[in-house]
């Protein structure tokens, strides 16, 4: 069973069944927030007045990941296309610190019948040996449509 969103924002989303819905996003106007199992973040974030195709959606991944990697003092774990049919969808994955716990945070761009969108997501650091979670990323990702 899966949790499925229709946007205002212009996605559809299939999230894994006990997925919340947050009340406001952080990330302020034009974005919205979904707590996954295993404290996972999902932030979705409308930006076509800055992003109009797949090369800009990767400069996007790029450009958010520098908050993770320069801000935070993160150090990158990956990066590259996700190779999901349907759409192209890059990005960039660092590990840091936050009060006192390891994160992983995701920025991708996907851009998908003409159309693009953000994506951010953010999960506790597990171990060397898991990290990077990209298959995990790639199923939370190939969930998002935009029509």
């Amino acid at each position: 069973m899966s949790v499925h969103i229709e946007s205002p924002l212009g996605f559809t989303a299939d999230f894994p069944e006990h997925t919340q819905v947050l009340e406001s996003s952080t990330a302020g106007p034009g974005s919205e927030q979904y707590g996954l199992p295993g404290g996972v973040l999902v932030t979705v974030i409308k930006d076509e007045t800055s992003v109009r195709d797949a090369p800009q959606a990767t400069g996007w991944a790029h450009l958010m990941a520098g908050f993770y990697l320069e801000e935070r003092g993160g150090t990158l774990l990956a990066e590259g296309e996700l190779d999901l049919p349907g759409k192209a969808a890059y990005a960039v994955v660092a590990g840091y610190g936050d009060a006192g716990s390891g994160k992983v945070a995701a920025t991708v761009g996907v851009w998908e019948n003409g159309r693009f969108i953000g994506v951010v997501v953010i999960w506790p650091y597990a171990s060397p040996e898991v990290e990077p979670r990209l298959g995990m990323l790639k199923e939370i990702v190939a969930g998002i449509s935009v029509g």
